[in-house]
Order: C-alpha cells, then sequence, then structure tokens
C-alpha cells in the first residue's frame, strides 16, 4: 500500500509539472489554458501504460511481472501518442514532440526517483566497498542537466523537431554506459538494457540527421 500511495504521490508531481509546462507553451501548441490539465493527466496516464506494457513484452508477456516497470516504453511506445495526437489535432508533429519531450523527460525521472523510494533498480556494489554504485541518483541528476539543456530551446522554439532524438541520443549512450553498473540476473557481460540502449542511440541518430535533411532540402537553417 506505502508503494502505491508513494507511486501516485510521484506521477501527481510529474502531472503537475506537465500541466505548468504545457501552460508555458500554450501558445506553441496552440491550446488554451483550460486544455492544459486534462491533456497532462492524460499524458502521465499514457506514460505509465507505456513503461509497464513495455516491461511485460520484453519478459516475453509473463504476466507474473505485469507490475514492474521499463522506462524504455516511454522512449519507444509515448511517443506514438504525440503523433497521433499531432495528426488528430492537426498540429506539427515537430512542434508537438518538442514541447511533449520536456514532459516525458520529468515523468521518467519522477519514475526513476519512485525506484529510490521503493528499494529498486539498484546498482551493483562497488567491489571492496559497502556501497553501491548511485546508478538512480546519477540518472536522476541527467534528466536534470537534459531538462535545462533541452528546456531552453524548446521556449525559444529553437531547435525545432531537434529535441526528441537529441534526448534519445543522450539517453542511449548515457545507459548504455551505466547499464554495466545495474544490478541483473544475469552476469553476462551484455544484456537487455544495453540492447535498448543501443537501439535507442541508433534510432535517436536517424531521426536526427533525417530531420536535418528535411530542413537542408527546404533551405531552412536550424535556429541555434
Amino acid at each position: 500500500m506505502n508503494d502505491k500511495i508513494t507511486l501516485l504521490a510521484v506521477l501527481t508531481v510529474g502531472t503537475a509539472f506537465t500541466f505548468l509546462w504545457l501552460m508555458l507553451c500554450k501558445e506553441r501548441l496552440r491550446i488554451k489554458w483550460y486544455a492544459a490539465l486534462p491533456i497532462a493527466v492524460l499524458h502521465t496516464i499514457c506514460g505509465v501504460l507505456c513503461v509497464k506494457v513495455f516491461a511485460v513484452v520484453e519478459v516475453g508477456f509473463d504476466m507474473s511481472k505485469a507490475g514492474n516497470m521499463s522506462l524504455f516504453g516511454g522512449i519507444f511506445i509515448l511517443p506514438l501518442f504525440y503523433y497521433l495526437g499531432a495528426k488528430l489535432t492537426r498540429r506539427k508533429p515537430a512542434e508537438v514532440f518538442d514541447v511533449f519531450t520536456i514532459c516525458m523527460i520529468f515523468t521518467l525521472m519522477c519514475a526513476r526517483f519512485n525506484c529510490i523510494l521503493s528499494g529498486c533498480c539498484a546498482g551493483k556494489v562497488i567491489p571492496g566497498l559497502s556501497i553501491r554504485w548511485p546508478t538512480r541518483e546519477l540518472e536522476i541528476l541527467f534528466y536534470i542537466v537534459l531538462l535545462f539543456w533541452l528546456g531552453r530551446p524548446v521556449r525559444q522554439s529553437k531547435r525545432v523537431g531537434m529535441i526528441y532524438p537529441l534526448y534519445m541520443i543522450a539517453y542511449g549512450a548515457f545507459r548504455f554506459l551505466t547499464e554495466w553498473l545495474r544490478t541483473y540476473e544475469t552476469t553476462a557481460l551484455l544484456h537487455r538494457g544495453h540492447v535498448w540502449a543501443l537501439i535507442t542511440l541508433a534510432l535517436g541518430l536517424s531521426i536526427y540527421y533525417t530531420q536535418r535533411e528535411k530542413i537542408q532540402k527546404r533551405g531552412g537553417k536550424q535556429r541555434r
């Protein structure tokens, strides 16, 4: 029960941030202020569903582990909702992705903070010491850096269409490196976390260069 209350509290914080962020970006998305709250709530619900569904998929649909979460679900599945929402509301996908990538980052940061509170996803014990690698804390710090790095150009309408791929590139590289410090049931040198991280990195690079090529073909210049 305490874990559920903690998760609910963390998700509430994530929803509040999303609401405030959407209020700041409402002109860019062309939404009314009263639409920001239901969109924020829906974003949190979709985010939770994505990380839970992906966790079940990556363990071979073992429903006994349906309570698990995989943050890669936010990266691979949640953007489908962004694209669908953009098409249904006739908004430019690039604008929607730019704004909601910041929401995704903060939501996943909240999920990782919940890992600390619930005691899961711990790092390996550092050889010769009685402490573990602070993988969860490092990831939270990484998210904070991303929020400042990517949040500013979003507010200034710069790097249009590049925010999501930049996030994928950065997160893929970060997770690939920190996967060696995380606790896993297998003792193999590489495990599924490394695979998902490499896929994230590869997709991010592919989307980034595709977007840049489109901008160059249009004769436009990417604002920095």
